[in-house]
């Protein structure tokens, strides 16, 4: 649904009468928000451009290896990037074979990095050691190799391994104990197989959906590795994707990026969190430019970092940095009026909600769809705000935005 103004909603105005699309909820007037508000371009990768970097965080520092440099190509390169600094570092190249659509991550202090392809897909497993600077082979994964699986690491040291592709889809599901070096296998992914998942950890859970099998796909599940049991939660509310960017952050899930579901670029970077207690997502700033498939990112305090992928030019190299500690899409411990703002009534049967809680600074309000797209601006009246008069039934977002790229997200309901 494409809504270019009606009553409540405020078109986007040029850079010359930016003030004309502003409102006030204090004192003071504020443009529309834009993705460079949120998104941080840093230094490049070294290199050439790439899709499927593998990425993890030791000391504080990211760490980049492997992917593929052409269209068909692997490789074996390795870099470490100090935030700090702004900077990247040649390492020693991975010793294992030169590879492509692999994946890892890291857990007590030690890097991790296992299967993809070198022509034929694989199946063994690598940990890094960066005191030392040396990679050690483990146990492979005593079943099919692949290519594009899910690789979940969580709090309590195993790596969940499945899913993922060779001359078929799988859904099998494997947990690798790091301190006994053992693979066990676990009860399958009840939904269809499937290659190219999101996945994340929130503590001991592994979280996993989308990805491309049979189609491609927006359903989503929870593992539970003590009752070795699935659980499908709510579908993904925008459209389905495969190869994209996740992580965890702070208790909460989050995916960025990818492939829509006709296997092309999403038209816009599209990020979203995840909040396990109530099973919901929340669209966020999404990255500039059309999604990638395939890209790297990996989280640094409270600032996650996007790299690479394939857009439809060309392959990239260039890192964003995103501040996830100035975001919020539901309330948060201690976040004081911003964390307590509310919309009322939730669910609403008419086109005005009131505001409660409203943090005494200027924010910019945007009403986004469930498919994480921007509808129109709103302005505020009198502790009010009214949606546009034909706006359909269903699920809506509604972002305030400061000039500081403060972000607070609300979801409402229209009935």
């Amino acid at each position: 649904m494409s809504i270019i103004q009606s009553a409540g909603c405020v078109p986007r105005r040029t850079a010359g009468s930016l003030l004309a699309a502003s409102f006030l909820l204090a004192l003071g007037a504020v443009a529309p928000p834009a993705s460079a508000q949120y998104w941080n371009e840093v230094a490049s990768m070294p290199g050439p451009g790439r899709h499927h970097p593998v990425n993890f965080v030791l000391g504080g520092y990211g760490y980049a290896v492997t992917g593929s440099t052409s269209t068909s190509g692997t490789s074996d390169d390795f870099y470490r990037y100090d935030p700090e600094q702004d900077s990247w570092t040649v390492l020693p190249d991975f010793p294992g074979v030169d590879r492509s659509y692999a994946y890892g991550g890291a857990s007590d202090g030690l890097g991790y990095l296992g299967f993809g392809s070198a022509g034929s897909a694989l199946a063994d497993l690598w940990q890094y050691d960066p005191s030392s600077q040396q990679w050690t082979q483990l146990p492979s994964l005593p079943a099919s190799g692949r290519q594009h699986p899910a690789f979940v690491i969580t709090d309590d040291a195993k790596i969940f391994v499945g899913m993922g592709n060779a001359a078929g889809n799988f859904r099998d599901w494997w947990e690798y104990d790091i301190a006994t070096q053992q693979w066990t296998r676990k009860a399958d992914l009840p939904g269809p197989a499937r290659h190219h998942p999101y996945y994340f950890n929130i503590g001991r859970y592994p979280y996993v959906g989308f990805g491309h099998g049979a189609g491609i796909f927006k359903d989503f599940y929870r593992f539970d590795p003590d009752s070795n049991e699935w659980t499908r939660l709510a579908d993904f509310p925008g459209e389905g994707r495969v190869a994209g960017q996740q992580f965890s952050y702070n208790g909460k899930g989050y995916v960025l990026s990818g492939q829509g579901d006709d296997h092309d670029y999403l038209p816009t970077g599209e990020f979203w969190e995840y909040e396990p207690a109530e099973d919901t997502w929340s669209p966020l700033p999404a990255h500039p430019g059309r999604g990638r498939w395939a890209p790297g990112s990996f989280v640094i305090g409270d600032a996650v970092y996007f790299m690479a992928g394939e857009t439809p030019a060309q392959l990239e190299h260039d890192v964003w940095k995103f501040d996830l500690g100035r975001v919020a899409a539901g309330p948060q411990p201690g976040a004081g009026a911003a964390g307590s703002l509310t919309l009322a009534p939730n669910p609403s049967p008419g086109r005005e909600l009131r505001l409660r809680n409203v943090p005494a600074e200027p924010f910019a309000i945007e009403l986004i769809g469930v498919d994480g797209r921007r509808i129109c601006d709103l302005q505020a009246s009198a502790g009010a705000i009214r949606l546009p008069e034909r706006l359909g039934r269903g699920l809506y977002f509604v972002a305030f935005s400061s000039p500081n790229g403060d972000r607070i997200v609300r979801r409402i309901t229209v009935l």
